[in-house]
């Protein structure tokens, strides 16, 4: 009988030991990503832990609409929510969803990481941007006071990319196709 207490005894310590190796073992993960360094690499580089948010201004002369895109990681996708808001046409503008996407981190047809090592990131940090990109307190902006040629270009080659992953275009937020 008391080899059966000893036996019951030595488990209880070894199965307090496994735990302590588990909780050591589980212990709170960050991310190291840093926007400013990494936002051109942001599909490798990111983790589950990750959002990227990501605002761009389609507004153009008289013209006012406003996307948000919310990009995270999940496993071995990347997904993408689009919401946008048209301000000209609407008496009440509201943020609506225009689509969710997920893309596989080895795909070759959205390279919106090529789109952005294309355009010159900006300093500066007031809000009038063509876009700006946030991470948690971080936050670079593209094309600030660029003018109307540099800007429809870079809407131009915005709208390009984005059509790879939403090619329905959907009230045509990525523009209108000239015949």
């Amino acid at each position: 009988m008391k080899q059966f207490y000893f036996i019951i005894a030595l488990l209880g310590l070894i199965s307090c030991q496994d735990k302590k190796e588990i909780i050591q073992q589980d212990e709170i993960v960050e991310s190291k990503f840093n926007l400013e360094t990494d936002y051109f690499d942001f599909k490798q580089k990111m983790t589950d832990l990750d959002t990227l948010k990501v605002y761009i201004n389609h507004s153009v002369c008289t013209y006012q609409g406003h996307e948000k895109l919310l990009i995270t990681k999940e496993n071995d996708s990347i997904c993408i929510n689009s919401r946008f808001k048209e301000v000209t046409f609407s008496e009440n503008p509201e943020w609506k969803t225009m689509y969710t996407r997920k893309v596989a981190l080895n795909d070759t047809i959205w390279n919106f990481d090529q789109f952005l090592k294309r355009q010159n990131k900006s300093n500066y940090t007031k809000k009038s941007a063509k876009m700006s990109i946030r991470y948690k307190n971080q936050r670079i902006v593209f094309c600030y006071d660029c003018g109307l040629g540099k800007s429809n270009m870079f809407m131009g080659d915005y709208y390009k990319e984005m059509r790879k992953i939403f090619p329905e275009n959907k009230n045509n937020i990525y523009g209108v196709d000239v015949p």
